[in-house]
């Protein structure tokens, strides 16, 4: 059957590591609710909101920013409406990854599923509120940026950051075109903060739609705005995503943060695979900045952890943590990452599964140190649980890279044998 549109679909190992954290992300709700009264689950629905005004102050500009497909898009020619709902339709998934956990954190109650619910569904619609009007705000002031990007690169904005940069010596290591996108993430998120805790005092005010109000005003800001721009979203379009293929994509300017890999850091790597190993590292590196996500990640273990919740919802956690951080491997498989006719040269289907087994191996020892800092520095883990999650680690990073080479080269020499 043809495909409606010209543009290529996303790789099999993608949808496979969206469906995988998908459906853990669905457990982990179903677990955290579990015999939770109404009152519970509301509070819950608005501090999931909350993480999903995170998720959204991250993910937009690494998701949108710079559109591969922009090359094709412009000889299509799609007029300014059709682009935009492409690039709506390229954050739906994320919205998927909120909204659908949100429902079951809402309605998962076998015990009693209809009880209360018109609490429950009024508790829903203020979550979904925030996470609509968070999604859209996000959107729109990310898909809008290159204009101002642009203008800060070239000096006819920010002289007061350039300023503390040049005589005070202040400021982070980034070009100035990219920190209007730093401090986007920070206003996006406290945008959502902001909503979330109106909500809440909202409804510990009493009146009726007072916990409402807050979605509501956010997505309707939200919803203008991208009105107002619909007519000429092409321009912001091509501004944005030319901008940041500059930046990003080996242009004149680049992101000079941070050192990249090192070959001799790999010494714990066989020999045999330590070069395909470094060369995948180095462009997970530039894809996506694992290493802070899964600090961040660990950080969370930690307050988890620190609060005493059950180790039933310590364990979700961890699986979803540990799926997501092997699953990355996927974005290796990709056609720009490993063209096939590549691939078949340099190794055998088996040797790559060796190989991405290294990769998704790099944050072992962090992720061992971290339980062990848990058991050591509290009761109810000991060293037990550290070796079975080391475990568990180990062999998600051989499953995920066992799947995403399979689907990828092992599929490639199925059919051409």
């Amino acid at each position: 059957m043809r495909r409606s549109s010209p543009l290529p679909p996303s790789s099999l190992p993608r949808q496979l590591a969206f469906g995988g954290l998908l459906l853990l992300l669905c457990g982990v709700a179903i677990l955290l609710v579990e015999g939770a009264d109404v009152a519970s689950r509301a509070a819950g629905l608005r501090l999931w909101a909350l993480a999903g005004a995170g998720l959204f102050a991250v993910a937009p500009p690494n998701v949108l920013l710079p559109d591969a497909n922009a090359p094709l898009l412009q000889l299509l020619n799609w007029p300014p409406r059709r682009l935009l709902r492409y690039q709506v339709g390229r954050l739906v998934p994320l919205v998927g990854l909120v909204v659908l956990p949100a429902a079951l954190l809402a309605y998962a109650d076998p015990t009693a599923p209809l009880r209360h619910l018109g609490a429950k569904t009024a508790a829903l619609g203020q979550a979904l509120l925030l996470v609509l009007g968070t999604a859209g705000d996000s959107f729109v002031h990310f898909a809008t940026l290159g204009p101002r990007s642009q203008a800060w690169q070239e000096g006819r904005a920010g002289q007061w950051y350039h300023d503390a940069v040049e005589e005070r010596g202040q400021g982070v290591s980034l070009p100035r075109g990219l920190v209007p996108a730093l401090f986007a993430t920070t206003r996006c998120f406290l945008v959502g903060l902001t909503a979330v805790l109106l909500t809440a005092a909202g409804v510990q005010m009493g009146p009726t739609g007072a916990g409402w109000a807050p979605g509501v005003l956010l997505l309707g800001w939200a919803g203008h705005r991208l009105w107002q721009e619909r007519a000429a979203y092409d321009r912001h379009f091509y501004h944005t995503t030319a901008f940041y293929d500059e930046v990003m994509g080996g242009g004149a300017l680049h992101a000079t943060g941070r050192d990249p890999l090192p070959y001799d850091a790999l010494y714990w790597v066989l020999p045999r695979w330590r070069p395909a190993t470094w060369a995948g590292l180095r462009q997970l590196d530039r894809r996506l900045p694992l290493g802070r996500l899964v600090a961040l990640a660990h950080g969370g273990l930690w307050l988890l952890c620190v609060r005493g919740v059950s180790s039933t919802v310590v364990a979700g956690y961890l699986g979803v943590v540990l799926t997501a951080q092997a699953a990355a491997c996927g974005l290796l498989t990709s056609d720009a990452a490993a063209p096939l006719s590549f691939q078949r040269i340099h190794q055998s289907t088996l040797n790559w599964i060796i190989t991405r087994t290294f990769v998704n191996l790099r944050w072992l020892g962090a992720h061992a140190a971290s339980l062990g800092l848990v058991a050591l520095f509290g009761d109810a883990y000991g060293a037990p649980w550290v070796f079975t999650w080391t475990a568990v680690h180990a062999g998600l990073a051989l499953g995920a890279a066992t799947v995403v080479t399979l689907v990828h080269e092992g599929r490639a020499r199925w059919a051409s044998a």
